[in-house]
């Protein structure tokens, strides 16, 4: 897909522990950021004069109780990343332009030409993890479109999840067998689509879809 502007998706679901994150605003979109960016392990600090309750109540994020337009580039420097979350769309801008100047990565919800990076709307739990966006046009929409997404996803729940789990000890157990990566590559997918291994998934029957991928694997392993 290509953009009028270099953008990519901000990596929002690796591990954040050495980012250090700037967040303009302790209103509704800047708690909401803060407290999944500190959630993902980044050390997050927010600036406003004012911060929402949820906020206050967060001792894992710092807060420092400033008017943004005092916000300076000493400031910004000591930052990776910087995400304006003002109802003020200039001060927005003139924030994002002085990180950008010093090499920072930035995102301006009100302004998304001017981002570094996307913030998706996201769901995320032990096997799977999906990110909408559709571009700062609408977040709303974004998340309809999450939901239902989600919505189909869950009438296969069962079978999806163990195909996600049966497929990583299948990937695992070829590391061990397979030395090749190119062979590893076409018997993973070959597996993945043989009718009697989706058989066994599609029946709930783990030790059977494995013993099919061994099968196949040992054929290929003589």
């Amino acid at each position: 897909m290509t953009n009028s502007y270099s953008q990519y998706y901000f990596p929002l679901f690796a591990n954040l522990s050495k980012m250090n994150i700037l967040i303009v605003g302790g209103g509704k979109v800047g708690s909401k950021r803060a407290i999944k960016f500190a959630d993902y392990g980044a050390k997050v600090t927010v600036v406003s004069l004012e911060f929402a309750q949820e906020l206050l109540e967060n001792n894992g994020i710092d807060k420092i109780k400033m008017d943004a337009n005092q916000i300076n580039e000493e400031l910004i420097s000591r930052f990776n990343i910087v995400i304006t979350a003002t109802n003020d769309h200039e001060i927005n801008s003139k924030i994002c332009e002085k990180a950008q100047k010093l090499g920072k990565l930035c995102n301006n919800p009100t302004n998304p030409s001017q981002s570094s990076f996307i913030v998706p709307i996201f769901y995320a739990d032990d096997n799977i993890e999906i990110a909408i966006t559709t571009l700062g046009k609408s977040s709303i929409a974004s998340k309809f479109i999450l939901d239902k997404i989600l919505n189909s996803l869950s009438k296969d729940q069962n079978y999806l999840y163990l195909l996600i789990k049966t497929m990583g000890d299948v990937k695992n157990l070829m590391k061990n067998k397979i030395q090749n990566p190119s062979l590893r590559f076409e018997l993973y997918h070959k597996i993945f689509y043989d009718v009697n291994f989706q058989n066994f998934i599609q029946n709930n029957n783990y030790e059977y879809a494995i013993k099919r991928a061994e099968e196949i694997i040992n054929e290929y392993n003589k």
